[in-house]
């Protein structure tokens, strides 16, 4: 599936995607797209969106208009409809900074673009393309986390629920369908180690969904490790860059800060420049090297 192409994934996070959409717009200043395959996972799937979009700035600016409507974080609805409020999200979206889909399909000539979802019935990862009809119920269910939103939605009539609750960075999935150029955009930091205070913990005793699910959400943050220790044991054959922020992000899933935003995105948007200026200066040496 992936043999001889460049792969690009894109790690979620709530608002700490707010990294990811400064490395996007890095990408869309300087006309930098040399992948072949897209994979996207939670609010990376939004990221990728509005690349193929071509939508420069878009995903940021509705982040930081988000944040500071109350309409979307409500810590009420925490244990009934979830923090944070979806259908307002998209409804924002597609009304302020909508997407293009005409160019995102026209972006894709070619290439291809994976939706990670989680099967709500049986905990199963999925890998799905979306289409027109579906792009934007396979974006909401790709973000549809147990307690932080509704927790699962329909997509030709199956529940999915969040594709990082089975598969947060899926390097291995990509390896083990032939990838071997992979680009792969974090939004946990550099040394990622797993909290002795996990959020996911404390909500995976309140989710009524199947075994799988409450154990994977439970050890959200170790699946995580896991990726990023099979990532560092990966044969020299196996190329993946990552580009990741060096400290902690300032956003957190659900944060209410445009600052905290504001700075996360000049972070990425910095280590998008910088990743590809590095690209440029090996080219460079190869050159004076031949």
């Amino acid at each position: 599936m992936f043999e001889n192409k460049k792969v690009l994934i894109l790690e979620g996070g709530g608002f700490k995607t707010s990294f990811s959409a400064g490395v996007m717009d890095a990408f869309q200043m300087q006309s930098h797209n040399p992948f072949d395959s897209y994979i996207g996972v939670s609010g990376g799937c939004i990221a990728i969106s509005y690349f193929l979009s071509k939508r420069y700035g878009f995903f940021y600016q509705c982040m930081r208009t988000l944040c500071q409507d109350e309409r979307f974080v409500k810590y009420s609805k925490a244990f009934t409809d979830g923090l944070m409020n979806l259908d307002f999200f998209y409804d924002i979206a597609y009304k302020e900074f909508p997407f293009d889909f005409e160019t995102a399909i026209q972006s894709l000539e070619g290439k291809e673009y994976y939706i990670v979802l989680t099967n709500s019935n049986d905990g199963a990862t999925e890998y799905h393309q979306p289409t027109t009809d579906n792009w934007v119920d396979m974006t909401i269910a790709a973000s549809t986390v147990p307690m932080l939103t509704k927790g699962k939605h329909v997509v030709n009539g199956v529940h999915y629920s969040d594709g990082g609750i089975s598969d947060p960075i899926p390097v291995k999935w990509a390896v083990d369908n032939g990838a071997t150029d992979i680009v792969l955009i974090r939004t946990t930091h550099h040394n990622f180690k797993p909290s002795r205070l996990r959020p996911e913990y404390f909500a995976s005793k309140f989710i009524r969904a199947n075994q799988k699910i409450k154990d994977d959400v439970e050890n959200f943050q170790n699946k995580i490790k896991e990726s990023i220790d099979y990532i560092d044991t990966l044969p020299p054959h196996i190329k993946v860059d990552q580009i990741a922020p060096n400290v902690v992000l300032n956003s957190n899933i659900f944060t209410n800060s445009v600052k905290n935003i504001e700075l996360d995105y000049r972070t990425g948007l910095e280590s998008g420049l910088n990743y590809i200026h590095s690209l440029k200066k090996e080219g460079s040496l190869l050159k004076t090297h031949q």
